[in-house]
């Protein structure tokens, strides 16, 4: 979520500027001072971003007209089609134990989400990386939008421990299928298959049935540990409350629109 008016670090700044301005501690330079002005116009800014307002103009038409676009990409296909395989392998190597997909959607008076697990002060979200390319291995951080929704997890489900995982899984035999098609040499079908199974035994099957004639051996096994990556983070509710700021903007310049 775009920030608007200051961020933490801003704020932390402003409140020093601001006491050292007014005599506590060491006075400002001009420079400062003009800082600290700066900073304290831009804790005022209470606009939209432009992305919110180009979203509530898109959820307006939708909820107008009771049309809405369905998501086709190819990485919200591999997704949904392996959720259960991310959730077995989330189970296992963060010894979960037996765990069963949420299916409950909560909503309160600002905001509203399904959260993939919940456990005990705890809730998950999954997140199938489409390849090993796109899998973050070795990152040390994350896509910022998913740390947001995770915040409305936990508020909606009173968590404290908010869990991000990604997990690289198998692709599905019908898929590999397709990919394969209209490749009629054996072995460039190995090559699109390892693309896209890490595991010996799917990519075994998946030779017998759709290339058996290749002749590589190229194939090197994922281990499970090296197929998950886990963010954990817990709720902030100032992030809460900026999000509640957020929705009542939101709002306001939805009527905006709607007496255009």
């Amino acid at each position: 979520m775009a920030e608007m008016g200051l961020t933490d670090k801003q704020v932390a700044e402003l409140d020093s500027l601001t006491n050292r301005f007014n005599g506590i501690g060491k006075p400002l330079t001009s420079l400062q001072n003009e800082k600290r002005i700066e900073l304290f116009e831009k804790s005022k800014n209470k606009e939209l971003p432009d992305g919110a307002e180009t979203y509530c103009k898109k959820w307006l038409k939708e909820y107008l007209y009771g049309r809405r676009e369905e998501l086709k990409a190819k990485q919200v296909r591999k997704g949904n089609d392996t959720e259960e395989d991310g959730f077995t392998l989330m189970a296992t190597e963060l010894k979960l134990g037996m765990v069963y997909k949420n299916k409950e959607r909560k909503s309160n008076e600002w905001m509203e989400g399904e959260c993939d697990l919940s456990l005990p002060n705890n809730v998950y979200d999954n997140k199938s990386s489409f390849s090993l390319s796109t899998f973050p291995m070795f990152e040390n951080d994350f896509d910022k939008r998913y740390w947001w929704q995770l915040q409305v997890y936990g508020c909606l489900w009173d968590a404290v421990n908010l869990n991000l995982c990604y997990t690289l899984n198998n692709d599905t035999d019908i898929e590999v299928e397709k990919a394969c098609r209209y490749i009629e040499d054996h072995n460039e079908r190995y090559k699109i298959a390892e693309r896209m199974i890490f595991t010996s035994a799917h990519f075994e099957h998946c030779k017998m049935a759709i290339f058996p004639e290749a002749t590589l051996t190229s194939f090197i096994e994922i281990p499970k540990y090296d197929r998950i990556r886990h963010f954990k983070f817990q709720r902030d509710d100032n992030a809460i409350e900026k999000i509640k700021d957020r929705v009542l903007l939101c709002r306001d310049y939805i009527k905006q629109l709607l007496t255009k």
